[in-house]
């Protein structure tokens, strides 16, 4: 009789019979649907919240019966976290403020779980009145869980980090839910928003998703269409890259630390290894990146950014003279049907179509660039060769347009608000991934000569037959039906349209970067020779000279490509000399060189083994080297090369190296193991300390000599480590590896009676230099 009276009680929603039935039975309000209606107004400040979140609720447990009324409340809800003003400036206005208001309060009244209820309604949880029946899940059921994801994905970028963490944490740790989000990535309604909010909650949070937690991840990528694999490669984007695997992002010391430390589990590696495993994803994304079926193009159009205005124009001109009043529901898509107003109905935008396409294919490229970045890189490299990527990327490169429109007055045509400067289209990004994938295929890789065509394949070989020393074993084990197809292959492609892109391009760096892995790994004299004929040495050397590059990204990725192509070539050596012609202009380069060490010293570095090699042959080379070569001659001198030892090691310290600066400290060593090979090490370590070791440096700290020794005993422990390929330093320096660790080893020896070693030349600091 209690309990029915209870139950009563709860059914009229009188606050003081449920409150008495509470203490009688412990039965009472569970849920926000349950309150009456004149205490809902006494709740929060925003009094729409409390009916909003009451509605939501009683939808979460009969959301199969009405959801046509459950998305009007979802879509009121999107509206007030969505801001419709257009944006004048970056500042937060007042709509922001009230966004980020809304979503609080929302919060703070359980809104998040009512969502998920709805989100996992009839998945993962049993229906209330058909516990045992499986509930299918409708179109339009779908299209409600949609707006639920988009809803999320606002609430988890709001600005109180707080309830942007909280909810994360939540979605994130619970296995049923994040699978089911999973699971909605397969689903045309819904595909894009899981994709958004997954993503988003992934670059929140320092932790790596280990993906082994998202059961049959390979059943999951076979089902989905190449649209939604395509828009997957966000997260994945996320999960197989090194960004966040460190808590310091830049310095390798601390990132070594966090390695040796316990517990530490690269998670990178094991997911690439999982998606590795799936034997249909690296086709698939291939096929993805290199069809045909890419950008608009119109006769006439000289630049690709009036080819995009003008297929943009015409996708969006239907759009403007029809408006719709009514809900779409047949073609709703997620992330792409958006109202354009509070209240306004949900439709697909063609702006937001064109963008989405426009960046899957981007995507694909980076993620099959990532995949050449983990410890699987070899294994990767040789597969992308079999799928034929390499005729394919040389086929796509003829699709793009590099060109800068430019009117009749000789002035660059521009979007608004952009800079004369500027080169910005649809294509940019793609362009950018496009030649980082060249990059990290091209990179120590032994199939980078499928980047030629058959005929220069040939004139390749007809160089290598006369390289003596430097001559090439693998050339006859090139595949040739896995080659660029035509006359010119893909390398060639890229170098014609670096010569004619202007110094400030925003391609620059990435085109000389391309060419520049290319030349990596085994020192190649044929494929130096083969870029000569083709005039680039001559067109990135002069380019410094003649031009003031201020980029520098630009002057870096020059230098790095000029030591490629140098490197033990006595033809590019007399080629340089015909560019530094006049003193003016080899005092330009060596201004240049010295006044960005950081950037050029794989250039030096260059310059001095070049030095070595040339001085050990038997031919003319020594003469020239030491009496005739503008560069050699140069780098050759002993007060010359102490001074670049000097400001290479004071430069950097265990706490700033980067992986951008860690090459200088690489580059002193080179200097010093020819000294050792000399029995010389002890002059050069001696010079520096009496010459160069000025009390403390600018930091106070030590020495410069201390400050090297720190150095040497980091090399030690990042390069000896077990986890660290150093087969580059190897191949790039034609020194063995073993001489490397011989001579550091000497170097940061603990007997300070030997003049090998860098302690012998620590000078003690005194108590008051100690403060």
């Amino acid at each position: 009789m209690l309990r029915r009276k209870s139950q009563k009680c709860l059914s009229t929603k009188s606050v003081y019979l449920a409150h008495e039935s509470w203490q009688y039975t412990g039965s009472g309000y569970t849920r926000i649907s349950q309150l009456p209606t004149h205490i809902l107004k006494e709740i929060g400040d925003e009094q729409e919240i409390p009916q909003l979140v009451q509605s939501l609720d009683s939808f979460s447990v009969q959301l199969d019966y009405d959801t046509t009324e459950c998305l009007q409340c979802l879509k009121k809800l999107l509206g007030k976290l969505m801001n419709f003003e257009p944006r004048r400036n970056h500042d937060d206005g007042p709509q922001d403020e009230n966004q980020n208001k809304f979503a609080n309060e929302f919060c703070e009244l359980g809104g998040v779980d009512i969502l998920l209820r709805l989100l996992t309604f009839g998945s993962l949880f049993p229906h209330t009145t058909r516990p045992n029946k499986v509930i299918w899940e409708s179109e339009s059921m779908l299209r409600v869980k949609s707006v639920v994801l988009e809803i999320l994905t606002k609430i988890t970028t709001t600005s109180n980090f707080y309830i942007a963490e909280k909810v994360s944490h939540e979605l994130l740790t619970n296995d049923d839910i994040i699978n089911y989000i999973f699971t909605l990535l397969a689903h045309k309604k819904t595909f894009i928003n899981a994709c958004q909010l997954i993503e988003d909650m992934l670059q929140s949070r320092r932790e790596v998703l280990d993906l082994h937690r998202i059961t049959n991840m390979r059943g999951l990528i076979s089902c989905l269409d190449d649209m939604q694999l395509a828009n997957f490669c966000r997260i994945l984007a996320v999960v197989i890259s090194d960004l966040d695997i460190y808590e310091n992002k830049s310095s390798l010391f601390a990132q070594n630390k966090q390695k040796r430390s316990r517990g530490f589990v690269n998670l990178r590696d094991i997911n690439q290894e999982l998606l590795l495993g799936i034997p249909e994803l690296l086709p698939r994304l291939i096929k993805f990146a290199i069809s045909k079926e890419y950008t608009p193009r119109y006769p006439g159009m000289v630049s690709e950014l009036d080819c995009w205005m003008e297929w943009i124009d015409n996708q969006m001109a239907d759009e403007l003279y029809e408006p719709q009043s009514a809900d779409d529901f047949e073609e709703f898509m997620g992330g792409i049907s958006e109202p354009v107003s509070e209240g306004g109905p949900m439709i697909q935008q063609q702006g937001l179509k064109i963008t989405e396409q426009l960046v899957q294919r981007v995507e694909v490229v980076y993620v099959l660039g990532l995949f050449l970045l983990g410890k699987h890189r070899k294994k990767v490299q040789r597969k992308l060769a079999d799928l034929k990527l390499a005729p394919g990327l040389s086929e796509l490169f003829d699709q793009f347009i590099w060109k800068c429109q430019v009117n009749r007055y000789h002035n660059r045509h521009r979007l608004r608000g952009h800079n004369a400067a500027c080169e910005c289209s649809p294509e940019v990004a793609l362009k950018i991934q496009f030649l980082r994938l060249v990059h990290s295929f091209c990179d120590h890789s032994d199939y980078k000569h499928l980047l030629l065509s058959k005929n220069e394949l040939n004139e390749v070989k007809r160089i290598n037959a006369k390289a003596g020393s430097l001559s090439l074993a693998s050339l006859e084990n090139v595949n040739k039906a896995l080659m660029c197809r035509g006359s010119k292959g893909l390398l060639t492609k890229i170098v014609e349209v670096m010569k004619k892109e202007p110094t400030t391009s925003t391609f620059r760096f990435w085109l000389a970067r391309a060419v520049e892995s290319y030349l990596r790994g085994d020192t190649s004299y044929c494929d130096q020779v083969f870029l000569m004929r083709r005039g680039l040495l001559q067109h990135v050397a002069s380019n410094i000279v003649e031009h003031e590059i201020r980029h520098k990204e630009i002057l870096q990725s020059s230098f790095d490509l000029l030591g490629e192509m140098v490197k033990f070539n006595i033809e590019a050596f007399k080629t340089f000399d015909e560019i530094l012609v006049s003193q003016d202009k080899l005092d330009k380069f060596v201004l240049t060189v010295n006044r960005n060490l950081v950037d050029s010293n794989m250039f030096i570095r260059s310059l001095i083994l070049s030095l070595e090699h040339f001085i050990a042959e038997d031919k003319c080379e020594p003469e020239y080297a030491r009496k005739e070569s503008k560069l050699l001659k140069y780098i050759s001198d002993f007060d010359r090369q102490l001074e670049y030892l000097y400001k290479l090691i004071n430069i950097i310290n265990v706490q700033n190296l980067t992986q951008e600066n860690v090459s200088c400290l690489n580059t002193t060593l080179v200097f010093l193991m020819f000294a050792n090979q000399k029995n010389q090490l002890a002059r050069y370590l001696r010079a520096l300390r009496h010459e160069k070791d000025d009390l403390l440096d600018v930091h106070g700290s030590s020495s410069i000599m201390q400050n090297f020794r720190d150095l040497l005993i980091f090399w030690q422990d990042h390069y000896l480590h077990k986890d660290k390929d150093c087969s580059a330093l190897e191949k790039s320096s034609r020194i063995s590896f073993s001489y490397w660790k011989k001579t550091v080893s000497m170097l940061v020896s603990e007997d300070k009676s030997q003049p090998t070693a860098v302690l012998h030349y620590v000078t003690p600091l005194s108590a008051d230099r100690n403060i």
